[in-house]
């Protein structure tokens, strides 16, 4: 008998239930997801976007590390970070025009996952030098801005790998060179954080297009 009432009792509720949901939604209900098959899937459109937005904050806070070592470190004087002074692991990030172009989708999504985690590696010696310094508080904090929004792009490029069905990417290792992870002088060093700052800019710029690129494709 005990066992009757509180099946009663329940039924009672989830009819009081469904009465207050009839009320609230006008005479009718949708039906609620029971799996997670249920809920909406995010398209390749939607993953691509997300990651082309994440791009352009992290290239905002790129920029204003870069523009905060050159005023901190040289006082403003952008001479000492010319072009001409390169690394071989940075050089290895650029892409000719004409090879960038003929990327295919997999191919261009794992090689721009694969260059941001290798800038990663550098941004964190770049971080570690500024916090040694005094008075470089302002590129200090930029560049971990900028370490952290990294780390949110690479996920939002994983997460458009597996919605596209694409063969997961492994990881970076660490093949930092001595003459970049120790450069020989304080002066060098300063110019090797420089150096990275602007190289990473240029990147995330290359990363941006990449994106909108694959948008354009996928928008249908």
């Amino acid at each position: 008998m005990k066992s009757a009432v509180i099946k009663d009792s329940k039924a009672g509720v989830m009819k009081l239930m469904a009465a207050i949901l009839l009320v609230l939604h006008g005479g009718h209900t949708n039906p609620v997801p029971t799996a997670s098959t249920d809920f909406p899937q995010q398209t390749p459109f939607d993953a691509l976007m997300n990651c082309r937005s994440v791009a352009s904050r992290l290239h905002g806070m790129a920029s204003t590390a870069y523009d905060a070592i050159i005023q901190e470190e040289f006082n403003g004087d952008s001479g000492y970070c010319v072009e001409e002074i390169v690394w071989e692991e940075l050089l290895s990030v650029r892409i000719p025009t004409s090879q960038w172009r003929n990327l295919g989708d997999e191919e261009r999504l794992q090689r721009v996952r694969r260059d941001l985690q290798l800038f990663g590696l550098f941004l964190e010696e770049v971080l570690m030098d500024e916090l040694d310094k005094n008075n470089h508080t302002d590129t200090a904090s930029s560049v971990d801005q900028a370490v952290e929004q990294l780390d949110v792009l690479v996920t939002a490029i994983d997460v458009t790998n597996n919605v596209l069905d694409f063969i997961p990417p492994t990881d970076v290792t660490d093949t930092m060179s001595p003459s970049l992870r120790d450069p020989a002088s304080e002066s060098a060093r300063a110019i090797r954080d420089c150096v990275v700052l602007r190289d990473f800019k240029l990147l995330v710029e290359r990363a941006h297009r990449d994106f909108t690129l694959l948008c354009s494709k996928y928008r249908d």
